[in-house]
């Protein structure tokens, strides 16, 4: 969080809010303007950590209200603090389903002033066993020969190799990651701001205990593959990845590198958590995941907005 403020905190497009005037970033939120159907201006309320409408940020999964209500003192003192803000929503995405965030939320809601949308349902998912043949003995047959089965075929393209980047090499790394993105989705990945926050984020992570692998697959020198992972006590987090389409005939080069990595993480005994999201083509993560849970996005309507959003669910339930 505050690798987050330290990077995005002065943007002239957000009014960061420090709740409890103590300088700790788990109390920040800040306000930005956001736009209904492109023609209402709509001053959102967020976590600070989270992007919305103009501010484009790393998405934030598993957002959590828990640290701020704690902080505040309740849920009942986190509405007081919130109340004289001058928005209209209060958005919340990527909220794990029954879990304490969500409850907060709904204890939020109970304010009569205050209306409740739910957004967007999505799964995320993750791989995790006790062993990595048992593991593999869950996969389908031709899951298991991408992700893991083709290696052979790999290693008759040429001398395979794994290259791992520290702090110093993120630069390099990105650059690399950005270029694979724009030829599969015609974008660069990271832009240079998100790019210094990851850095100063990963450097963080490390002192406390966690850390980060930023590693490119190259094929007789040639570098094929990148991906970057983040791993935080028993879990270990795919972030990014990308990869040079089409390179070999019936080599799926994301998908051996990915394979390799939830192999490490399973001998690690650590769970690999895919995140939310699907691919390009095909919900890919769902066919190597073991566990799946569901994220959901919110937003906190009041004002007007409240007053828009129930008439238009009354127009929607009116006979024709």
């Amino acid at each position: 969080m505050q690798a987050w403020i330290d990077t995005w905190g002065k943007d002239p497009k957000i009014q960061l809010i420090d709740l409890g005037g103590r300088a700790h970033p788990l109390e920040h939120v800040y306000i930005t303007q956001a736009w209904l159907k492109r023609i209402i201006p709509v001053k959102t309320l967020c976590l600070a950590g989270i992007g919305c409408a103009s501010v484009s940020t790393p998405r934030a999964e598993y957002n959590d209200l828990s640290a701020l209500v704690s902080l505040t003192g309740g849920v009942k003192e986190l509405y007081g603090a919130i109340s004289g803000l001058a928005w209209q929503q209060f958005y919340l995405p990527d909220i794990l389903q029954h879990s304490e965030a969500e409850q907060n939320i709904l204890g939020l809601v109970t304010q009569p002033v205050l209306r409740l949308c739910q957004q967007n349902i999505e799964p995320a998912y993750a791989a995790q066993a006790q062993c990595f043949e048992d593991y593999l003995a869950q996969l389908g047959s031709n899951t298991r020969l991408a992700y893991f089965n083709r290696r052979k075929n790999l290693a008759m393209q040429g001398e395979v190799h794994f290259q791992n980047y520290p702090i110093e090499g993120f630069d390099k790394a990105f650059a690399l990651l950005n270029f694979f993105h724009c030829k599969r989705w015609g974008r660069p990945c990271y832009s240079p701001d998100s790019q210094k926050f990851m850095k100063i984020f990963c450097e963080r992570l490390i002192v406390q205990g966690g850390n980060f692998i930023l590693q490119s697959m190259h094929i007789n020198g040639e570098a094929v593959s990148i991906i970057f992972d983040v791993t935080w006590q028993s879990t270990r987090y795919n972030f990014q990845s990308g990869y040079q389409e089409n390179k070999y005939p019936k080599i799926a080069l994301g998908a051996l590198h990915m394979g390799y990595a939830i192999e490490q993480a399973i001998v690690n005994q650590q769970v690999y958590d895919f995140m939310a999201g699907t691919g390009k083509n095909s919900d890919y993560k769902k066919r190597i995941a073991t566990r799946t849970q569901l994220i959901s996005s919110h937003a906190i309507e009041r004002s007007y907005l409240k007053a828009l959003r129930s008439l238009q669910g009354y127009l929607n339930r009116r006979p024709v």
